[in-house]
């Protein structure tokens, strides 16, 4: 395969969260390059081989549960479940409350921009088309279902945005083909419409 150098990116990294085989799927960590139409390959170049072809991680699934409810219920006796609960620590008064997420900005390093891209941070609520950027730590938790927030109502996801280029219209146009790409992969209707200038961030 042959690639012209201004169109592809060099020399990023991923800790095997955000990539994954092709072939099999299976998560892919190390030295990959990606180019303008949104593909990914390992290795630091095209001169790097061998070359697999990689894709970005797929979300988890939730968990499926049946619908089919038992006919029997044990109905324990109110101090027994109050007991209980004040062992855990939970007030029935005086429920704790999910955490939403909440706008935030990765901003890029000088380190980000030696290697001409870094990772930005989204998550979508599941009943619109809202779409928020948010912290690594928020994505993570999101990611682990944290029973401190309300992951059960959004979709997290992650963005590699390059930062440099040859001129502003062309790193304009990747990140536009990128963002349009896991729009198309994870199914998240209007991510495009999301963004206001995908030249942000760019230095020359």
């Amino acid at each position: 395969m042959y690639y012209p150098k201004s169109q592809i990116k060099t020399n990023l990294i991923t800790n095997g969260k955000e990539l994954v085989y092709l072939s099999d799927n299976q998560p892919y960590s190390g030295s990959y390059w990606r180019t303008s139409d949104g593909k990914y390959y390992s290795g630091k170049n095209p001169n790097d081989k061998p070359i697999f072809e990689l894709i970005l991680a797929p979300l988890p699934q939730p968990e499926v549960t049946s619908s089919i409810q038992p006919t029997v219920r044990i109905v324990p006796q109110e101090g027994v479940v109050n007991s209980y609960l004040n062992l855990k620590g939970i007030n029935i008064n005086n429920p704790p409350v999910l955490l939403s997420p909440v706008y935030a900005l990765t901003i890029p390093t000088q380190a980000d921009y030696t290697n001409g891209a870094f990772t930005r941070y989204f998550c979508k609520q599941n009943t619109q088309n809202i779409y928020l950027e948010i912290s690594q730590d928020t994505f993570r938790k999101l990611s682990d279902s944290d029973a401190q927030i309300d992951f059960k109502n959004y979709t997290p996801f992650i963005v590699t945005w390059t930062l440099t280029g040859l001129n502003r219209e062309e790193v304009a146009n990747t990140n536009l083909s990128v963002v349009a790409t896991t729009e198309r992969q994870l199914r998240l209707r209007g991510l495009t419409q999301y963004f206001k200038d995908y030249s942000q961030y760019y230095k020359a």
